[in-house]
């Protein structure tokens, strides 16, 4: 994700993506069956939906605790898994759920704690054959996005035109988005039209999927 941000910038909005993604998931999860709770994530083949939870969870606390050293590796994600790796995931949520009312007394999070939530939402919803993740949720993060990160590209998506850059790249809105987050295929990129090849090495923050994610 962009490490930095345009000077002056109001990132408030973030905290509302963030507190509202958690009442979301925290919908969309509670009681969940132990079938459910042990189904492999597509998006995030390492982890099964518990173990996701626990992450969200785990992530939330050490913001709160101030436990952020080595954020976002996956050594720091590894460890909200495994301490957790115990724990009902009902208690999970209700531990995030403390987190977050912590959370919602700071003045600002990190932005890349909403992207990540609204992340995992999809994540979670396409696992658990729930509807897709209202595009009002993240076409404006998308929007916010992808002329930080490829300010050479105009992409031109089926919900509208974003970025003005010199090179154009058409795309769905909607798997353009995922791709940033790694969770589309090289192959699934390389099959967007576009004038400059080299900009699908560009777009995602995490390494690029070996197999296609269909959603």
């Amino acid at each position: 994700m962009p490490d930095t941000v345009t000077a002056g910038e109001d990132l408030g909005v973030f905290e509302e993506i963030y507190r509202e993604a958690r009442a979301r998931i925290v919908g969309l999860t509670a009681g969940l069956s132990a079938e459910e709770l042990g189904r492999v994530v597509p998006a995030c083949p390492e982890w099964t939906v518990h173990q996701l939870i626990s992450h969200l969870s785990g992530e939330a606390s050490d913001l709160v605790n101030g436990r952020m050293e080595g954020a976002p590796s996956q050594e720091w994600t590894a460890r909200h898994v495994a301490e957790r790796a115990d724990v009902p995931a009902d208690d999970l949520l209700e531990q995030w759920n403390t987190s977050g009312t912590a959370i919602d007394r700071m003045p600002r999070i990190p932005y890349q704690f909403a992207m990540d939530a609204i992340t995992h939402e999809a994540d979670l919803r396409a696992v658990l054959g729930r509807e897709r993740l209202p595009e009002a949720v993240w076409f404006p993060t998308l929007v916010w996005m992808a002329p930080r990160v490829v300010p050479e590209a105009t992409f031109k998506t089926d919900l509208g035109v974003i970025g003005d850059g010199p090179a154009t790249l058409e795309a769905d809105a909607f798997d353009l988005w995922r791709a940033f987050f790694g969770r589309r295929s090289r192959r699934q990129m390389q099959s967007w039209s576009t004038s400059d090849p080299s900009l699908v090495d560009k777009i995602p923050f995490f390494p690029v999927r070996s197999t296609d994610l269909i959603e």
